[in-house]
């Protein structure tokens, strides 16, 4: 009997008694490539409403806020509050709609109840801006008002944020 037909024979006889531990090469390499924060959160808010898409996978670790059409008067409008004690960086984009000014202030807190200014910014008509708290405290919140008194204006407001796993 030859070598080979002896190693078929032993093939069949013996049913194999181990289960091999070692991961194969391509299993190791899909978990390289595979991006760190694959799941992704993004609330988008109309107004008020809210709806959330959420990915299967490891962290959350990007967050929007939208607020589309937000428009400006004579008085002090304050948008929702965002909760950033666990955020590494965040950035509000106003883009102005309207043709006339807006103000446009973020304002931070300790406690989501009292505020205070951070910085301000006058936005003028069609012009789009990226605005950073100077400071940090637990709640940021962005505030608009037109700048000329019984000129309205329309705000697309984004609130991005991101956390570092």
């Amino acid at each position: 009997m030859s070598r080979t037909a002896k190693r078929s024979k032993k093939r069949t006889k013996q049913p194999t008694k181990y289960v091999s531990r070692r991961r194969s090469r391509l299993s190791c390499r899909a978990k390289l490539l595979k991006p760190p924060c694959s799941r992704i959160t993004r609330p988008r808010f109309k107004q008020g409403a809210s709806s959330r898409t959420k990915l299967p996978g490891a962290i959350h670790c990007f967050t929007e806020h939208t607020y589309v059409g937000a428009e400006t008067s004579n008085s002090i409008h304050s948008l929702p509050a965002q909760d950033t004690s666990s955020l590494s960086m965040y950035t509000y984009g106003i883009v102005n709609r309207g043709k006339h000014p807006a103000l446009v202030q973020i304002q931070i807190s300790p406690n989501a109840v009292d505020y205070a200014v951070d910085s301000q910014e006058v936005i003028a008509g069609g012009q789009t801006k990226a605005l950073v708290p100077l400071r940090f405290l637990h709640y940021t919140r962005l505030t608009i008002r037109s700048v000329e008194p019984d000129q309205p204006t329309r705000l697309d407001v984004y609130f991005q944020a991101q956390r570092m796993p």
